[in-house]
């Protein structure tokens, strides 16, 4: 029971007086929790000295000389190159590279003999890189990695797919003096070029994937202490990006087709001890560093559910639907582009009546400290969450709140200091703070559309930031405040907001309404901004087409947390790999 990280927190609350605070336990030995606080302390906080970074480093070098100097680094903050050295001053071995190719798989029979390539008898290796495979027997990687894949899918035939990997040097070539060649299996006559197109297209788009998946594993899953679950995370996002239909456990062992997969999969998903807040604290910050993106935009999510066995299910009222339905509440946080957008977080609202029962919280392996929410404290949550693994408010917000409840807007408005922008119903009660505005005197509260219709003279047009919005749009700007009142009562309820209506050019309608803490935000801003949730409802659609994230049937608490985590990476992974990734290493 000792501190890992936090105490500095822990003085500060006993200084208030409070009696308990929150905290979250780490089940591992000493080197773990070692690895754990280096971590926590690299991240956030007063940052350790050089000296001590180094000495840390030293340490895990001893106990973990496997880890790739990119890993240390990364858990100590220091350099890569710095922990190579390290590693050579301390005579310990080099890591072993992450990305082996079985070049002969074993098997209960005897396995059959391979044939050797003209002019040429390699020893045999049981295990190398792709690159000395591809280098060896002077072969473009693509087509390593293609054999590779079917190997491992047990299929009878290789691919006939043509790989131009260059021009070979003279001395590759056999001298005319030399003996026959072995017999190779002739070469199919090749197609014709219309027929080639699509199978080289998924060729490439196999070789991006595989060479971004394997980027993307070495640095997200370098908190996963067990080689075992480390290969596993793999395997699953493997089967998410592979499995056509649902992206159920089943389906995915189905399609790996390995023996006892199954067991260990569904192990790995929900009953594991891996903790995946850690995995999308170094997603996140991954997303922020290679697409730079605009915003965050958190979006409430209705997941429909066929039973009511499923973790959080309740009756909900969907409106897509227009009727109740058994679902889950979840609210989810995506790092917004211009061009596309991934999910990086998640947090799933347990209903009051899950937290009471017992028996519900036992059989789903809820832990103890969560407790009952509504819409807006989960949300909340989610803001203060990515808030603090994004490293600080760099980014502006985006919410939409219209199925949020007036009262619950106030939590996320004012749970951190960051660029909050927030779409609100036309229904919610504000108090104009404009004097220049009619019905500034009013003592009661207005609804937004109200407010907005009363301050029509003031709409100034804006150009479009883009075609979907090139014929313009009339924005309204108005100093507002919150309606006092009993039931509403909130440090930062007295705090000025600013409400922004969106109408189209030429139309007497407002199209949208906006309520913001920044009074300084440009209309352009805004404009631009707004239109980050309607992309956010197509990604979320392509999200869950692709790679199953709302695919899981388990009833685990953590099975869940996991299978939309893996679903988010596996997303950005299908969208590395078709965008950036060509872009810069093509």
């Amino acid at each position: 029971m000792r501190i890992l990280d936090g105490m500095h927190r822990l003085k500060a609350a006993k200084l208030r007086g409070d009696q308990s605070i929150e905290v979250v336990f780490f089940d591992g030995d000493e080197e773990d929790a070692f690895v754990a606080a280096v971590a926590s302390n690299a991240r956030h906080g007063m940052p350790l000295s050089f000296d001590d970074r180094t000495v840390a480093a030293t340490r895990i070098l001893g106990s973990r000389p496997h880890w790739p100097d990119r890993t240390i680094a990364s858990v100590t903050g220091l350099d890569p190159r710095t922990v190579r050295a390290l590693r050579g001053g301390l005579g310990v071995p080099d890591a072993p590279p992450a990305n082996l190719v079985p070049l002969e798989r074993p098997r209960p029979a005897a396995p059959p003999v391979r044939p050797a390539l003209p002019g040429r008898a390699p020893a045999p290796l049981p295990s190398a890189p792709v690159h000395q495979v591809a280098r060896e027997f002077q072969l473009d990687p693509r087509a390593v990695v293609d054999v590779l894949n079917w190997l491992r899918r047990g299929l009878p035939e290789l691919p006939d797919v043509p790989y131009d990997s260059g021009p070979r040097s003279p001395a590759a070539a056999p001298p005319a003096s030399a003996a026959p060649a072995p017999a190779v299996p002739a070469v199919p006559a090749p197609r014709a070029p219309g027929d080639l197109a699509p199978r080289r297209a998924r060729a490439e788009a196999a070789d991006a994937t595989e060479l971004v998946l394997d980027r993307v594993c070495d640095e997200l899953f370098a908190t996963l202490t067990r080689r075992d679950q480390r290969l596993r995370a793999r395997q699953y996002l493997r089967g998410l990006l592979d499995t056509p239909g649902r992206k159920t456990i089943r389906n995915i062992a189905a399609f790996a087709d390995a023996p006892g997969i199954d067991q260990r999969l569904h192990h790995f998903i929900s009953d594991s001890t891996w903790d995946w807040e850690p995995v999308r604290t170094a997603l996140t910050r991954y997303v922020a560093r290679t697409m730079e993106p605009e915003a965050w935009v958190i979006r409430p999510v209705l997941i429909p559910k066929a039973g009511r066995q499923a973790v959080a299910v309740s009756r909900r009222f969907c409106p897509t639907r227009g009727k109740a339905v058994n679902g889950q509440q979840a609210v989810g946080v995506l790092a917004v582009s211009e061009t596309a957008g991934t999910p990086v977080s998640w947090r799933l609202q347990v209903p009051r009546e899950w937290v009471e029962d017992a028996h519900r919280r036992a059989r789903a392996g809820m832990p103890e400290g969560i407790g009952g929410e509504s819409l807006g404290e989960c949300t909340t949550q989610a803001l203060l969450h990515v808030s603090a693994r994004a490293g600080g408010p760099d980014r502006p917000v985006v919410l939409d709140g219209r199925d949020m409840e007036s009262a619950q807007l106030l939590w996320p408005l004012y749970a951190a200091e960051v660029p909050l922008l927030v779409r609100v119903s036309a229904t919610l009660p504000l108090r104009v703070k404009d004097p220049a505005l009619a019905g500034h005197r009013i003592p009661g509260p207005l609804s937004a559309r109200r407010i907005a219709e009363a301050a029509r003279f003031r709409r100034r047009p804006v150009g479009g930031p883009g075609p979907a919005v090139e014929r313009g749009h009339l924005i309204t700007t108005v100093d507002v405040q919150w309606p006092a009142g009993a039931d509403q009562r909130h440090p930062g309820a007295a705090a000025p907001l600013r409400l922004i209506a969106v109408s189209p050019a030429g139309e007497n309608v407002c199209e949208e309404l906006w309520l913001t803490t920044l009074t300084t935000v440009s209309a352009a801003t805004v404009l631009k901004l707004a239109t980050l949730v309607r992309r956010v409802d197509r990604d979320l659609e392509s999200v869950s087409r692709n790679v199953g994230i709302w695919d899981f049937s388990g009833r685990s608490f953590p099975g869940w947390h996991r299978h939309v985590t893996l679903a988010s990476i596996a997303h950005l992974v299908r969208l590395l790999a078709r965008t950036d990734y060509r872009s810069v290493h093509g």
